[in-house]
């Protein structure tokens, strides 16, 4: 965890916005088999729990990408894959170099282009910060007999597929 962040602090003010309804959506008449309130629910636990490392959520899913892909280190290819927008991409480098946590490098094949190094400081936290994720994760997943961890997984995944082919 980061020093000088009272995570208890944080703790407290994301669950009190995940109880003082910030969302309507509860509120709006959603069809009977709408699945999107669980959805925001859960995308929520884990921005819940993320704040303990005092980052904004989209800068700790970028740590994390470069830990887990060392060969996409270029902004573009991280901001693409992450779902960022290109600029949001630079805001987030620039707190991780001011941080120690990585560096811009020259690239080797264009005078514009640049590639993101995790400093030894950056690696080390996205490394704790994923097996912390993960760690939440399986907490959670144990309330699960196998068989409907399996079914859940199937489900979700249909779910995705289907929206999937929606999008194409």
């Amino acid at each position: 965890m980061r020093k000088g962040v009272d995570y208890y602090a944080v703790k407290k003010t994301a669950r009190r916005w995940r109880n003082d309804g910030q969302s309507k959506l509860e509120e709006v008449e959603l069809p009977e088999r709408s699945i999107l309130p669980v959805c925001r629910r859960i995308y929520l636990e884990f921005v819940i729990h993320s704040q303990k490392w005092g980052f904004p959520t989209n800068a700790g899913i970028a740590l994390i990408y470069l830990h887990l892909h060392p060969d996409d280190l270029e902004p573009a290819a991280i901001a693409q894959n992450a779902l960022f927008p290109r600029q949001t991409m630079t805001f987030i480098l620039d707190s991780f170099e001011k941080k120690g946590l990585a560096v811009r490098k020259p690239h080797p094949r264009g005078r514009r282009r640049k590639i993101i190094q995790l400093s030894p400081r950056g690696k080390q936290l996205a490394e704790a910060m994923f097996k912390d994720y993960l760690d939440f994760e399986q907490k959670a997943l144990r309330s699960f007999a196998d068989k409907e961890l399996h079914t859940l997984k199937t489900s979700l995944s249909r779910y995705a597929d289907a929206l999937a082919r929606q999008n194409k």
